[in-house]
């Protein structure tokens, strides 16, 4: 940061310099983007100077646009959106204009008086790229400028949107030199506090050699007077450098177009234009300042709070506003007003007034802060010329909305409930809806209703949407074209491509996630590649090695077959050939699933129980292939190299015409001389399987009871967490009815086995170690048998 002197010096010498230009014919109007104040300052420059030439700050090739920004029937709020592609990826940018932007009204005001108009900011292909959407007309240097936050400390402001307002915005008519004389003065002293080194990173400084060279050339090109409007952060570069202060700009460069299509003229609206929607560039409350702008010399104080106690009372909650509280809340504001030496009411006196007198408490109701938002936020949409071009895709999606009757009228989000199973209509707005929602364009959003994609609540017969027409739908649906002219053409690409991500995995023999891709499919009504993915799972299934994949695509299958109707599917019947052509292969991968270590029983007691129940799905339309599942499970309760887990699982799972005899199973694992290990993890395979079979099998509780007693205390120890792990299983209802049961065993009460008791497992066999040296200090002391008596 320069010393104070030398800030104070270029500052004074540039306020000399700018003076200079003014007289050769070069007037600037240093400007907040979307400022009413500096709107109503420029208006006033242009008809005072009456320029030949008016040059904005904005992308240079957005001149081709100019017909259409200049149309009377073009209504802001619109934004020029920008593409372009690098490395692949789609990048796109905004220069939005509301009706009070300082651009849009010193581009009007042009017009009207029959000057030519340019665009004269670097082009954005031009720029570092970036990974989001982003502005051209960022201003956080301002937020971050030390030099304006002390400022506003000294004037008592919260931050630096306060002190402009304070300062700029709610200021009698002083005339247009020196409001745009001291909002130089400003943005200056926020320019020095930067280094030129993070300037030229940023890229602020070639943006700013391309507009000099520009307003060069428009300076040899007319002889009459010019208007340069532009961010007032660039102003004091702009003029050091005009002034030969700096090296001579280059030459502009050509108008010759860096970028893939466009640019684009598109709606836009208020709420978008909202810094508190996240858009860096934006304004706080752009539909307080619209109101402002139409009210023209009126304050719209009475107007905002008059709507605010309307929004509230509508919403039907207790938190209404009463006549009463709104004239307090009037009287409160310009009572604020006059404090700060405000002229008229402002929107932070507004604010600060409702949240005094609509608050009951520290905070302001709910009902009563969504009303705020409402009103000062905006919901404006603009209108484009009728002959303005517009990507097909987005007079597509538009058109195929209204014809399916959703309101795309303005920016509203609205709720729709669909019944996809009785109505025909219904089923094609859901895939509509679904489609956009694939696109991600931001259009749609399902809230309820079955999920075909996760497998979830496929028996809801109802879909539940949000939805809402917005600019920044236009704006997503523009950034689709490379891929496809057409919505069905761009989601047919991007499914492919998700396709072919996959066949380049690890997971590219995984029938279960080209089952995924078939469900995608059909969601959205792309039948035919719906088509070509069930040729490519036939091929696959029979050699796909993983049990859990094949069981979750047939699954998938079988659900999407069950929903036929709902998603219109025309040959349902070949969902399910490829489910019977993947019977047998789960059968052969329950056997080899089977037979894994005991680290690994957890995972397959989980596939066997997902193929159990595939069975049980399939055995009411189509028991022959449920019979090939089920006849599998059956042949791992006798097979000697079933895993002790599994075998509990296949014991546990009801096989349709066979006894798998559980009770003897158990009680011959528990038996006196059998393998402790063996029953604890057989037992551990049944209770994750049927937890409840321990209430309603009474032999299994005994042999479980009669071979705990035997055990001594090293081998209990050592298997306590594999029977303790085994009855997690249970519900909390199912463990006080076991607890019960050994309570009555045991003589004890059920409440005392109920206890919790603060004792950790290593406590535990700290315990009984300590039990066991006391025991055996006890029988060297021939005492023991006195003990246990």
């Amino acid at each position: 940061m320069p010393a104070e002197n030398d800030r104070e010096q270029r500052l004074f010498a540039a306020k000399r310099l700018r003076a200079d230009l003014g007289k050769t014919g070069i007037y600037f109007a240093p400007i907040r983007h979307h400022s009413v104040a500096c709107a109503r300052a420029a208006q006033a420059l242009i008809a005072d100077v009456r320029p030949e030439a008016v040059l904005i700050e904005g992308d240079s090739t957005l001149d081709t646009l100019l017909p259409a920004l200049m149309d009377p029937a073009a209504k802001p709020p619109l934004a020029v959106l920008v593409l372009r592609k690098a490395d692949g990826e789609t990048f796109s940018s905004l220069y939005p204009m509301a009706d009070f932007s300082p651009e849009w009204v010193s581009l009007r005001a042009a017009v009207e008086l029959g000057a030519q108009v340019a665009f004269i900011d670097q082009p954005w292909a031009e720029r570092k790229a970036d990974s989001q959407t982003r502005s051209l007309m960022n201003e956080r240097y301002y937020a971050e400028s030390q030099t304006l936050a002390r400022l506003a400390v000294q004037e008592h402001c919260r931050d630096q949107d306060e002190l402009w307002e304070h300062l700029f915005e709610l200021r009698a008519d002083t005339g247009w030199e020196e409001f745009f004389d001291e909002v130089f003065t400003w943005s200056a002293l926020a320019r020095l506090d930067y280094e030129p080194q993070v300037l030229e990173a940023e890229g602020s400084l070639a943006r700013e050699t391309v507009m000099t060279a520009h307003i060069q050339a428009w300076r040899n090109r007319v002889t009459g007077p010019i208007a340069v409007v532009t961010g007032a952060f660039h102003t004091l570069q702009l003029i050091e450098a005009l002034s030969g202060h700096e090296p001579p700009a280059a030459s502009p460069a050509p108008a010759e177009l860096r970028r893939d299509k466009g640019p684009w003229l598109i709606r836009y609206d208020l709420t978008r234009l909202d810094a508190y929607s996240g858009y860096g560039a934006g304004i706080r409350s752009p539909g307080y300042y619209q109101r402002v702008w139409e009210a023209s010399d009126a304050s719209p104080t009475a107007a905002c709070l008059v709507d605010i106690a309307r929004a509230a009372n509508a919403a039907e909650t207790t938190d209404t506003i009463s006549v009463a509280e709104v004239i307090e809340a009037t009287l409160q504001a310009e009572r604020l007003a006059d404090l700060r030496g405000h002229p008229w009411p402002g929107r932070t006196d507004l604010l600060d007034a409702c949240a005094s007198c609509f608050s009951s408490g520290e905070q302001l109701p709910p009902a009563v802060r969504d009303a705020i938002a409402e009103v000062f936020g905006g919901a404006k949409l603009g209108e484009l010329p009728p002959n303005t071009p517009t990507p097909p895709i987005v007079a597509e999606a538009r058109a195929w909305a209204q014809r399916l009757r959703l309101d795309v009228s303005d920016s509203l989000r609205r709720h729709t409930v669909l019944d996809v199973r009785r109505s025909a209509s219904a089923r094609e707005r859901a895939r509509f809806l679904a489609l956009m929602a694939f696109l991600n364009a931001g259009f749609a959003a399902k809230t309820a209703g079955p999920d075909y994609i996760a497998g979830r609540n496929l028996g809801r017969v109802r879909e539940e949407w949000d939805y809402a027409w917005t600019p920044m739908v236009e704006a997503a649906l523009i950034g689709l074209v490379a891929d496809g002219a057409t919505l069905r053409e761009v989601a047919a690409t991007r499914l492919r491509r998700a396709e072919r991500e996959l066949d380049g995995s690890p997971n590219r023999r995984s029938s279960n996630a080209v089952a995924q891709l078939i469900a995608q499919a059909l969601l959205i009504g792309l039948g035919d590649e719906a088509g070509r993915l069930r040729d490519k799972i036939d091929a696959m299934v029979e050699r796909d090695p993983e049990l859990s994949s094949v069981v979750g695509a047939s699954n998938y299958l079988l659900g999407l077959w069950r929903s036929a109707d709902m998603l219109s599917i025309d040959s349902p019947q070949s969902l399910i050939g490829v489910v019977a052509k993947s019977c047998p292969q789960i059968a052969y991968l329950l056997e080899q699933a089977s037979q894994v270590k005991e680290d690994a029983e957890p995972a397959a007691v989980t596939a066997l129980l997902s193929a159990a129940e595939l069975a049980r799905q399939l055995a009411d339309p189509f028991p022959d292939m449920a019979d090939v599942i089920y006849s599998a499970i059956a042949r791992l309760r006798d097979a000697r190299k079933t895993s002790p887990g599994v075998l509990g699982a296949a014991l546990a799972v009801a096989v349709p015409g066979t006894d798998p005899g559980i009770s003897e199973r158990v009680l011959a694992a528990f038996a006196p001389g059998g393998d402790p290990d063996h029953a604890v993890r057989m037992l551990a395979g049944l209770m994750q399987a049927a937890p409840d079979l321990i209430l309603h099998v009474p032999e299994i509780l005994d042999a479980i009871d009669a071979a705990v007693a035997r055990l001594e205390n090293e081998d209990f120890l050592l298997f306590l967490p594999e029977l303790r792990r085994s009855f997690t299983f249970l519900k909390p209802f199912e463990t006080a009815k076991v607890a019960e049961r050994i309570a009555q065993r045991t003589g004890v009460a059920a409440e005392e086995l109920a206890a919790t008791l603060a004792i950790s497992e290593s406590d535990m066999r700290l315990g009984a170690a300590v039990e066991q040296a006391l025991r055996a200090s006890l029988a060297a002391d021939a005492l023991l048998e006195w003990c246990d008596a």
